[in-house]
């Protein structure tokens, strides 16, 4: 809008009082000075816009994060809900709900100290609110420090008894601390307030696995898995029950279902592995193992059982290869496992010398830690390299024999 000047009079002359002319002209200011405030702030906008390429979005509300977090975890997404949820409740550090949430999604990340720690946080905040304790008493639990958990979560029932997921993780704790009677006990508590809870009926199929209800385990572990149908432990739980029952192949559906939901999930691989190669199917089984390790090379367990099917086809370079990358990766689960055979793989590829040694290493091992099988394989693979001429034979690998 362009605003005409009349030239013909002065444009500094004082007017004479007209309060209603004042009026009409208080009010015209008002209209331009907004629509000043208006055109800088678009201009500044616009400015912005052309250095970034994008125009300027709202900054989400707390809420906001904390449904697409919600979402996100509903959907098998924990790390993209663990950034939602921690964002929500650093612009909110006062409010118990986000801490709860973002706390309960930590536990799942295996973060306990921070989930635990969050707990803490609720509890000074109104140490009565049963949340606090139900944190601390899961994160507890769940590392490994069951005895300590129990008296926490007793004391947050007694705050509010009808907290589901205090019973869960009571249940959970128990059967942790050897008192089967007391979980299974814990967990029908729970179930009569709701059975509508996944953790709950996950915690009471894991007392009922514990005595060796494996077919009631399974009908929770299935209802768990109605009531929360992305959440992937729940259906690895139930696919090794159905392994464990021989029920083979409802575990290789299962473990089909998983990868479905999550294609590069090597654990879900792995699984296969070990179940086809449990039937006998061993060409789907290296597949399967390969798959894995491709996927996460860094997974000991993958790489011994990728190993162990490249030894039985006698396919000892890549046995090699694996059982090297599982010594590389191992945490002690499969150093003596791994070991001995990446000794008996170098000796079958023309390497004597690493094969005698690591052999070596592995007979010090299975003296000290080992079972009579191990010892007795380990024994054979020195009495065979001693005796291979190729292995004395100066002009090949020279071993230097103990005494």
């Amino acid at each position: 809008m362009k605003i005409r000047r009349d030239y013909s009079q002065p444009f500094f002359r004082q007017p004479k009082s007209h309060p209603i002319r004042n009026m009409f002209i208080a009010a015209a200011l008002g209209l331009l000075l907004g629509l000043a405030v208006v055109w800088q702030r678009e201009a500044v906008s616009g400015f912005v816009d052309s250095i970034t390429g994008a125009p300027s979005t709202p900054t989400p509300q707390p809420s906001e994060l904390a449904a697409r977090a919600a979402a996100l975890f509903a959907s098998g997404d924990i790390t993209g809900a663990e950034a939602l949820i921690a964002q929500a409740a650093a612009e909110r550090p006062n409010d118990i709900a986000y801490l709860y949430e973002h706390g309960r999604v930590l536990i799942e990340l295996e973060r306990y100290d921070e989930a635990r720690a969050l707990g803490e946080a609720i509890t000074a905040i109104d140490a009565r609110d049963v949340r606090g304790y139900a944190l601390e008493a899961a994160a507890l639990t769940w590392s490994g420090g069951a005895t300590g958990a129990i008296p926490i979560a007793l004391s947050g029932l007694e705050l509010n008894p009808r907290f589901v997921p205090l019973h869960a993780t009571l249940a959970r704790a128990y059967v942790n601390a050897q008192r089967w009677a007391d979980g299974l006990d814990a967990g029908e508590r729970g179930l009569s307030i709701s059975g509508d809870d996944a953790d709950l009926n996950r915690a009471y199929a894991y007392a009922l696995t514990a005595v060796g209800a494996y077919s009631d385990a399974i009908t929770y572990l299935q209802r768990a898995i109605e009531l929360r149908p992305a959440y992937l432990p729940t259906q690895f739980e139930l696919a090794g029950l159905y392994l464990a029952r021989d029920e083979d192949q409802s575990a290789i559906d299962l473990y089909d279902h998983i990868l479905a939901l999550d294609p590069r999930n090597a654990r879900a691989m792995l699984r296969l592995c070990l179940a086809y190669r449990k039937i006998g199917e061993f060409a789907r089984a290296l597949g399967f193992c390969e798959d894995s390790v491709a996927n996460d090379g860094a997974d000991a367990e993958a790489q011994f059982q990728l190993g162990l099917l490249y030894y039985r086809e006698r396919r000892f370079e890549g046995s090699r290869a694996a059982f090297h990358q599982c010594l590389a990766h191992d945490d002690g689960t499969y150093d003596l496992s791994c070991r001995y055979r990446l000794g008996l793989s170098h000796y079958y590829t023309g390497d004597c010398t690493s094969g005698w040694a690591l052999l070596r290493d592995s007979l010090d091992l299975a003296r000290s830690g080992g079972d009579e099988a191990t010892l007795s394989n380990v024994l054979q693979g020195l009495d065979a390299i001693e005796s291979d001429p190729k292995c004395i034979d100066e002009a090949a690998r020279p071993v230097a024999f103990p005494d």
